[in-house]
């Protein structure tokens, strides 16, 4: 280990005092809200945790919906005269057809999110008492949910340690040089600074990872000593499990994990037992929920996979049953290997455009000095290689912050080794004198392109913070929270469920319990039987942005099928209002139920004028649940 020196303290203090600085601009000055659907999602779950319900979600999954239904006793897509009668029969024999224990829409547990993250944010919203909505009502000028920043500070407060943690373990490995830049381009790079304050369990799940890869470099080097090293497998088996806790897609590093130290310490197999038993330790309870609520062990995490073969994971989250998924089997392998071909098109951009990361393939056919930094890289390239597997299954693989995107958390390593790999080169190929110059126009060179992005835009960034201080700039479109905070929660009933195109923001912004669209009227028919048996019913739908920014005609009318001129109504009311405006929903034959329901002049609220409407069911009586 390098014993710390003055030398190494001072770049150290830098590296802090900048970390803290640029950090600090992100999070007050270029913050605009949650901008991830999958951050509000947790977000709203740990809420839900902090008032002692439990892991139960806002966001009701149609799939999730259909499944947890019938596991209760009801099936949906049986008419209401053959339920009635099935309930007559059983309740002759003192039998209630519902079991709310199994299935309950009012408390339905989560069982697509990884629990780590949320369960760190839960206890944060409890000392803060984010879990008592009331007190954080968004009621002065600010457009700024107060709330999102204290989710996004908590993946600030990550990437504070995380980065701090790979400065501890790069200059353990390499030296104070290669510490030094490799934090100093994680600090400058957009993405890595989008991830910090993104609310995503990404820069959690790097903390966990980084230390990972350092007790796996001890138990190696530990190996070549001829000392023990069955600790630092236990410790890095520990630390890749919370990974996995953190985010499911950390069971592919995981995997990689486990087969390379199964292979490298003897005897072979041995050394990966500690590590699976962790895992599956750490993963006892959450299986046994998922499997208890789903029947399967995945739960509705299952059905992220279709998010990298169709493009969409709502596509899946929306169907009834996963047959209604349009995905064949020849177009998933094609899928598959495009997605995985993508991976490596956006890996520079994936890896937070840091240049010398892309050097680490490079280095792996490099012999390093340190036989334990020699053998960590190719632990690294081990957990790197199904992570690529896993990726191309669960994500778009479009550049930019995903849920399901792991490349940053391999990052740090592969910049490590790329810079140690050139410097070595170097100094191997140029004399004395010029070697420390060379040298030192690289690294300038590699972080001036990591770093020209931010530093182009932060006067700017500064001085829009500034000015908007006081209310901050929201991300619209899509997403509007006082129009979800106030408006729509002042307009809905608590006991109502909203359909829309923004769940997951209604769920945590509007404390609503919301259902994505299916793409026929009779799926949406099928869902109002499951919540009718419960006593409710779909009470207003609400149509934002979400449905239509980005997205030509075609791709609205697949994504969204009978509900395509619902959601497309607000375009045309833009274009047509000074003259005609055309309501497309009263147009539709296959809406034409909904259209009597939700259809009529007085029906529509336009919360941000017609690009965010709610059309509110003005009938009197809500359905009655059935016995």
């Amino acid at each position: 280990m390098n014993a710390p020196t003055t030398a190494s303290r001072t770049p150290f203090i830098i590296i802090l005092i900048l970390l803290l600085a640029i950090t600090g601009v992100q999070y007050f000055f270029n913050f605009n809200g949650l901008t991830s659907s999958a951050a509000m999602d947790q977000a709203q779950i740990a809420r839900n945790v902090a008032r002692g319900q439990g892991m139960s979600t806002n966001w009701l999954r149609p799939i999730q919906m259909v499944s947890g239904s019938t596991r209760s006793g009801l099936n949906p897509f049986l008419s209401d005269a053959q339920i009635n009668e099935q309930a007559a029969i059983l309740a002759g024999q003192g039998q209630s057809l519902i079991n709310t224990e199994k299935f309950n829409p009012y408390a339905l547990r989560d069982t697509r999110s990884a629990p780590l993250n949320i369960l760190v944010e839960a206890a944060v919203f409890k000392v803060a008492g984010v879990h008592k909505f009331d007190l954080w009502k968004m009621t002065g000028s600010s457009m700024i949910y107060l709330p999102d920043r204290i989710v996004a500070g908590i993946s600030c407060m990550f990437f504070i340690l995380s980065v701090l943690s790979c400065y501890y373990i790069l200059h353990k490995m390499f030296d104070v040089t290669i510490a030094s830049f490799t934090c100093l381009t994680m600090i400058l790079s957009n993405l890595f600074l989008q991830y910090a304050t993104s609310g995503l369990p990404q820069m959690m799940m790097l903390f966990f990872f980084a230390w990972g890869v350092h007790f796996l470099y001890c138990a190696l080097q530990n190996q070549e000593e001829n000392r023990k090293f069955l600790m630092p497998v236990i410790y890095s088996s520990l630390c890749f499990a919370c990974v996995c806790l953190a985010g499911w897609i950390g069971l592919w590093p995981m995997a990689g994990f486990l087969i390379f130290v199964g292979i490298r310490f003897r005897p072979h197999g041995l050394y990966c037992i500690p590590g699976f038993v962790i895992l599956l330790l750490l993963l006892a309870y959450p299986l046994y929920i998922n499997r208890s609520l789903s029947g399967s062990l995945f739960g509705t995490a299952y059905y992220t996979i279709f998010t990298g073969l169709v493009g969409n994971e709502e596509i899946a989250m929306n169907s009834l049953v996963s047959g209604d998924i349009p995905i064949a089997a020849q177009k998933a392998v094609t899928a598959i290997i495009n997605n995985i071909m993508l991976q490596g098109d956006l890996l520079y951009e994936n890896l937070g455009n840091l240049p010398l990361a892309m050097v680490f393939l490079l280095a792996l056919l490099h012999q390093f000095r340190r036989p334990g930094v020699n053998q960590a890289k190719w632990s690294v390239f081990a957990l790197w290689v199904p992570s690529i597997i896993g990726m191309a299954l669960y994500t778009t693989n479009k550049s930019g912050i995903s849920l399901g995107q792991i490349q940053i958390l391999f990052a740090p390593f592969f910049t490590a080794y790329g810079t140690a790999f050139v410097l070595n080169l170097i100094a191997r190929h140029s004399n004395k004198e010029a070697a420390p110059v060379i040298r030192g126009c690289v690294l300038l060179a590699a972080l001036l392109l990591t770093s020209l992005p931010l530093l182009l835009s932060l006067p700017q960034i500064v001085r829009m913070g500034i000015l908007t201080s006081s209310r901050g700039i929201p991300a619209w479109p899509p997403y509007y929270p006082p129009g979800l905070n106030v408006d729509l929660r002042t307009q809905t009933s608590e006991k109502d469920f909203i359909l829309t195109d923004q769940p997951a923001a209604v769920g945590w912004y509007a404390d609503r319990k919301a259902i994505g669209f299916p793409k026929m009227v009779d799926q949406f028919m099928v869902l109002e039987r499951i919540l009718k048996f419960h006593g409710g019913k779909v009470g207003s739908i609400l149509v934002t942005p979400s449905s239509t920014l980005d997205k030509d005609i075609r791709t609205v009318a697949s994504a969204y099928g009978e509900f395509a001129p619902l959601v497309l109504e607000g375009m045309t009311l833009v274009q047509t209002k000074d003259r005609n405006p055309v309501y497309l929903f009263d147009h539709s034959r296959a809406l034409f139920p909904l259209a009597k329901r939700f259809g009529t002049p007085d029906s529509r609220q336009f919360l941000q004028g017609a690009d965010m409407i709610l059309y509110k069911d003005l009938q009197e009586a809500g359905p009655t649940p059935q016995q």
